[in-house]
């Protein structure tokens, strides 16, 4: 008999629906916006490992003495300054031909996009750089 009246009142009442709508939807906006700052900051990694590697080749250039230990120092140096690890720089030279030879500067990175409750997601990314280099 009471109930009737009470219940009544409590449907006609909206007042709260936003917050429960609200609740629904903020953890999958907050999901969103953590992927966005994850994605970006992969690619701010992918952009800064590029810059490095054409830092490094562009040594190689200037002194086509430099072996690929040296090479990779100044590749990891870089790489540590920008908080960047476990970056594998490689270098391989073609023969020369018509007085020149090309060396291929390569560098191999996986940033690991992490969610809490997910699995994490590996992004593998290579690049490479080709400079010529005056053959002695």
């Amino acid at each position: 008999m009471f109930a009737k009246p009470i219940l009544r009142a409590f449907a006609g009442n909206a007042s709260g629906g936003a917050a429960i709508e609200f609740a629904l939807i903020v953890p999958f906006l907050i999901m969103l916006l953590f992927g966005i700052f994850a994605f970006g900051w992969s690619m701010n990694n992918m952009s800064s490992v590029r810059y490095t590697l054409e830092a490094s080749a562009r040594s190689l250039q200037l002194n086509n003495t430099l072996t690929e230990s040296d090479i990779q120092a100044i590749a990891t140096k870089k790489l540590q300054a920008l908080g960047l690890k476990n970056v594998n720089v490689t270098i391989t030279t073609d023969p020369p031909s018509g007085g020149f030879k090309m060396a291929h500067v390569n560098a191999s990175y996986a940033f690991v996009i992490n969610f809490p409750y997910f699995s994490d997601y590996p992004i593998n990314y290579s690049t490479s750089v080709t400079v010529p280099l005056i053959s002695s």
